[in-house]
């Protein structure tokens, strides 16, 4: 009895395994197919058991990660929905915003994860094209291998909304 139970999992899990890399290999080509149409070559790859162990093991290194990974569904659903947000209006600046370069002046955590990762309020001095200058406090979120990088003091691509000033958006560094 309990051979045919564990044979019927089994058979299941093949079978839910097997519709799950179609459902990824159909993903996978439409999002070839949009990223060519936009000039890029990128091929998405169906994850090995190798790299989903080395990701787990990553999260769960990250006290902030691994907290989140203990909420419930419906806060983590919340939350990935702040941080769809939040990159919806870093990528409609990026496209959008008026070029500029932002020095971070402070980075102060404001004790709060959103998703796995810390949120900071910035200090910048921002520069624009035409060289005014002014000061906007910004919160945003820093990746914690990324946190290096908006030091005090570094210096970096920005985009400003030309509507809303204080909406500015910190990308790569500038030397």
């Amino acid at each position: 009895m309990f051979k045919k139970i564990r044979d019927k999992i089994d058979n299941a899990t093949r079978q839910a395994t097997a519709r799950a890399e179609q459902d990824f290999q159909g993903h996978a080509a439409q999002f070839q197919r949009e990223a060519a149409a936009q000039g890029h070559d990128i091929r998405p790859q169906l994850p090995t058991l190798g790299m989903v162990s080395h990701a787990f093991g990553t999260m769960t290194d990250d006290p902030a990660m691994a907290e989140f990974m203990g909420l419930p569904a419906e806060e983590q659903l919340r939350q990935q929905r702040e941080v769809t947000t939040y990159g919806q209006n870093l990528r409609w600046l990026h496209e959008s915003g008026e070029p500029a370069t932002a020095v971070v002046r402070t980075l102060d955590p404001t004790g709060r994860a959103v998703a796995g990762q810390l949120q900071y309020t910035s200090a910048l001095d921002v520069t624009r094209a035409d060289g005014t200058t002014y000061r906007t406090t910004i919160t945003h979120l820093v990746p914690t291998m990324a946190f290096s990088q908006y030091t005090p003091g570094t210096r970096h691509e920005a985009r400003i909304d030309p509507a809303d000033p204080a909406n500015v958006g910190v990308f790569g560094l500038v030397d």
